[in-house]
Order: C-alpha cells, then structure tokens, then sequence
C-alpha cells in the first residue's frame, strides 16, 4: 500500500506533468456534427421512429447503413443509434434583432435587400451586412446572443429545431469582419450543435463567451474565448484544440489552425500631455510588449452606442481632440502577431472641473431606440466595494442621453436592460474606468 504522504506527491508529480503537455498534443477528435446520437427507450421501433421523424423515401436504408444493422427488429433497449441529420423533420427556428443603432443594416435575401429593425425577425438562409459605425445585435431562441461588430457579414445557416434536442440547432457564418456569442448556459449533450464558421475554420461552442474573427483578404481566422471553453479547428483538419476562458486559436488561410495562445492583456493608461495651444492632449498607455498592434473603438457615450471611430492602431496612445467636462470613451485591445484579439478595456477621458476636492466629468448614457430601458449603474473603489448609483427605470430627456454629472475617476460599471416586445427583453453590459484630467477650477 502507498503512504498517504507518497500518495500525496504521486497526485501532485501527475497534475505538474499534465500542465507540462504541450498545448498542441491536446487536440482531440472534432465532434460528430453531421449525426444524432439517440438511445432506443421502451417502445421504440427503428420503423416508427423514421415514421414519426424522418423524411425522405429511402431514410429507413439511410439509417440502416449508417448503422450496419443486420436487424431492424431487434434493437435493444438502450443502444445508441446515429441518425443522419439530413433525415430529420425540423421546425424552423429564428433570431431576432434586439440591438441597432443605425437605419441602414439590411439583410439580403437573394437579389433583394430587405430593411431590418429592431424586432425583425430573421430566419434560416438570411445574410446581413453591418455598415461601419453600427452596433447590431441577434438574440437567438435560446437566448444566445449575437453581438455584430462594425463592417461584419454573416449567414445564418442553419435555424432549425427537432424532436430529439432540446436546443435549435445553429450554424452561423461569418464572411467577414467579427462578431461575439454569448451563450448564456452550458450546453448539453441533448443539444444539438451550435456552430460559428468561417470560410477557413470551425468554432463549436460549448456554453460560453467568445469571439469569432475572418479577415476575408488575408483569409485567416481567429476565435477567442472570453469565458468558457470552444473547440476551434481549421476547415482542413478532423482534429480540433479545446480554447478556455482568456485564450485564443488562429487559422491560417490554408485552413490549419496553430496553437493554442493565452490572449494579450490590453494596454492600461499611464499619463497625458497637454499638446502647444492646449486644446488637445496626448493620451498615453502601457502595452504589453508582445502586442503587434491595437484595436481602437472611439465613442461618444459610455455605451458605446454612438460610435466615432473604429481603427486598428500600431502605437498605445491617442490624440484627444479639445476635450470638455463629457469624456470621450475609447476601447483599447491588444492584437498578436497571428492576429489574435485580447479582452478590451473602457476608458472615458474628460478635462475635468473641481468639486468637493475632486476632478469630476458628466458622463453620458445613449439610450436612443430603447423601449423602457432599465440601468443599474455602479462605482466600484479601489477595495473592490461596489457602490449602487442608480438602479431603475430611466428617462432620457435629451437627445436620447442620460448624463451623470459630477463623476469622479474611477471604475464604474453598468448594465441596461429593456424590451424587445410584450415576451422578449434584451440586455447590455459594460465596466469603463473614468479618467478626469485636470482642468479649471
């Protein structure tokens, strides 16, 4: 028998070796996504149950070959069977816009381009183009939300749900541009698949938060993994690595994908210059040193719904035009040498004015086209001590804009939920540090 205390070391040598693996020795078979695995229960006949669920006049052979069944009728209770997903009977399913900032998204539909609102409902075989400068978001029927980033293309498809899963299942492709899921509970083995492609690479989802990137000249992917876990492969590949929560996989355009990367930190901020005729101020930030170049999203409100400027960047720093007591927002996200895209980080920058000792900026929220919309709005200090600022109905009396005024640097946090229709409600959600420079007394 082994000492409790060699037992003890035996475990903790085994876990040490297994971090010691390489990343690329961990990819696994790609899932099956062409098949479903149902167990036979009491009562099912092979017969019946291409009856009930199956179409097509040759199904029956289909699923017999799939399966090298000698016998029909002898299939016992609790064997597992493949059933070709081509054969099922479907429902169609659908995605509904719950987020658009502008008037001129359209979804294409053959020749015809057909205008999209918020609350249009979208169903399997749509392509939708996001114009630069729009925000647009999908949320699906079980509750999957699709975040569309400025300038993406995607398809939708597949939308479809059958008699067996308990989830739609999706194929979503993404021609250009990038886009982020949020899945908002762990999918399970009665799910049917949930997919987002790009024309070189395979990201299947498995419960989380992540992003999917294809630049359509270079023809390389990229997917990203927020929270959670996503099996990510090249379309040339039968083999796919498993990304967690903060790290990454990027496919080349030949449809290989390499290995598994830890996603960068994004550039944090440092300092300010006032600029000659002191107008304008030189924003300065600290980048990590492995970061090629940098994703830079400019705003005019801290929700980024009015968007300024999106720009990829090859210096951490940036030029504040004549900045006011309003802060402008920016978005900063370290990119890496194969193009992977770390977490983001708000910033909201304003020349500040004094009270109570303090420098202090009025923040603005964009609540435009939003149906009773609810803010819960927070301060975190530095102990990590969450301080509720508002949590509420609110009514924006402005240009669709709700100011907080006389904010002090800090951390704040927020969240806005509001209605879609009489069922259906969506949410948004946000953290951005607040910098106020110093100004005027």
């Amino acid at each position: 028998m082994t000492p409790p205390r060699l037992s003890s070391l035996v475990k903790r040598a085994v876990w040490v070796l297994a971090w010691l693996v390489p990343v690329a020795a961990l990819a696994q078979a790609a899932p099956d996504t062409d098949h479903l695995i149902y167990q036979m229960q009491a009562g099912d006949t092979l017969t019946g149950l291409v009856e009930r669920h199956m179409q097509g006049s040759d199904a029956l052979k289909q699923v017999v070959q799939a399966n090298r069944l000698a016998n029909i009728h002898r299939i016992p209770v609790g064997q597992k069977i493949r059933i070709p997903r081509s054969l099922l009977r479907y429902t169609p399913s659908s995605a509904t816009v719950t987020r658009l900032n502008c008037k001129t998204v359209v979804q294409i539909d053959g020749q015809n381009a057909v205008p999209i609102q918020t609350g249009s409902v979208l169903g399997e075989g749509a392509v939708v183009r996001i114009p630069a400068g729009c925000q647009f978001a999908l949320t699906l029927e079980d509750e999957s939300t699709v975040r569309l980033m400025s300038g993406a293309v995607i398809q939708l498809k597949t939308l479809r749900r059958n008699a067996f899963e308990a989830s739609p299942e999706v194929k979503i492709e993404l021609l250009d541009g990038r886009l982020e899921i949020d899945v908002p509970r762990k999918r399970l083995s009665t799910d049917a698949p949930f997919q987002v492609l790009t024309p070189t690479s395979v990201a299947g989802v498995r419960g989380t938060e992540f992003r999917v990137g294809f630049d359509a000249k270079q023809r390389s992917s990229q997917v990203e993994v927020k929270v959670g876990a996503v099996g990510a492969r090249g379309q040339a590949e039968k083999t796919e690595k498993r990304a967690g929560t903060g790290q990454g996989v990027a496919v080349m355009a030949n449809g290989q994908s390499l290995d598994v990367e830890t996603l960068l930190a994004p550039p944090r901020y440092a300092s300010f210059e006032a600029q000659p005729g002191g107008k304008d101020w030189l924003l300065k930030f600290d980048a990590v040193p492995q970061a090629e170049r940098f994703m830079l999203v400019t705003a005019d409100d801290a929700n980024f719904s009015a968007l300024m400027m999106q720009e990829q960047a090859t210096q951490a720093q940036v030029m504040a035009p004549a900045l006011g007591s309003k802060p402008v927002f920016y978005q900063w996200a370290s990119i890496s040498r194969t193009g992977l895209m770390g977490q983001a980080t708000d910033y909201g920058v304003c020349k500040g004015y004094k009270r109570l000792e303090q420098w202090r900026c009025n923040v603005p929220f964009n609540v435009s086209g939003l149906i009773k919309p609810h803010l819960q709005f927070q301060k975190i200090d530095a102990q990590g001590q969450v301080f509720e600022l508002l949590n509420g109905l609110v009514q924006a009396v402005d240009n669709n804009v709700l100011v907080f005024r006389g904010l002090p640097s800090g951390v704040y946090r927020w969240r806005i939920e509001h209605e879609i229709s009489a069922t259906m409600k969506a949410g948004m959600s946000g953290q951005f540090e607040l910098v106020a420079i110093p100004g005027e007394d």
